[in-house]
C-alpha cells in the first residue's frame, strides 16, 4: 500500500540521501540542471536551516519513498511546491495524490497562492498542474504557475484529518500483515 506522510524536521537530512539515489535523469528534470551529490548536500543544509520554511510530504511503498513534494514558504502567505516522483513508480497517480493532499495541506494552513515552476519539456508536470486547475505561463523556455488557494473550511479540515487517520491506519496494517501491499496495492 501507498502511504503518505509529513516529514519531521529531524528526518529533512534523509531527503539528501533520497535526491542522492535518484537517477541522472530524475534529478535533471527536477533541478532543471545537474546537480551533484555536493550540491544536494549543500541545498539541504540551508534548508535544514531554515527548516520552519520548508516542509516535505513524502509517498512511501513498503517503508521506501517512492515520490517528494517540497513545500517551500515564499511569501508570507504563498508557498512553491516541487514535485518528484521515482521512475519505477511514475504513471500511477502518486503526484497527483500527493498534489492533492499538499494543497489540502497548504490551504488549511492559510497560504493564499501556490506556484511551481515547470521545465518547458516536462510534460509530465505540466499536465499535472493543468489537471489541478492551474494555468501556466511560458516565456523564454521556462513555465510557471501561480494559483489562487481557497481558504480552509470545514470539510478542508475534516479531509486532512481523514488522509492522516488513513495513512496511519495502512502504515500499521502493513507492519502487522506484509502481503497486504501484494493484494490492496
Amino acid at each position: 500500500m501507498i502511504t503518505t506522510r509529513f516529514l519531521h524536521t529531524s528526518e529533512y537530512g534523509q531527503y539528501a540521501a533520497w535526491l542522492k539515489q535518484l537517477d541522472f535523469e530524475t534529478r535533471q528534470t527536477y533541478f532543471g540542471v545537474p546537480q551533484n551529490d555536493d550540491s544536494i548536500d549543500h541545498l539541504v543544509k540551508g534548508i535544514k536551516d531554515n527548516a520552519r520554511e520548508h516542509h516535505f510530504l513524502v509517498a512511501e511503498y513498503r517503508g521506501a519513498w517512492i515520490g517528494t513534494i517540497h513545500i517551500a514558504e515564499t511569501a508570507i502567505d504563498e508557498v512553491e511546491f516541487g514535485v518528484i516522483v521515482d521512475r519505477e513508480h511514475r504513471g500511477r497517480g502518486i503526484a497527483d495524490r500527493m498534489l492533492k493532499e499538499a494543497v489540502l495541506w497548504a490551504r488549511n494552513r492559510g497560504y493564499h497562492s501556490l506556484y511551481m515552476h515547470c521545465l518547458q519539456w516536462n510534460q509530465p508536470i505540466k499536465h499535472l498542474c493543468t489537471k489541478h486547475g492551474m494555468k501556466l505561463h511560458s516565456e523564454a523556455g521556462e513555465t510557471e504557475t501561480k494559483m489562487p488557494l481557497s481558504p480552509a473550511d470545514l470539510h478542508t479540515i475534516t479531509e486532512e484529518v481523514i488522509i492522516r487517520n488513513r495513512n496511519v491506519y495502512r502504515m500499521m496494517l502493513q507492519r502487522m500483515v506484509p502481503y497486504l501491499d501484494e493484494v490492496y496495492g
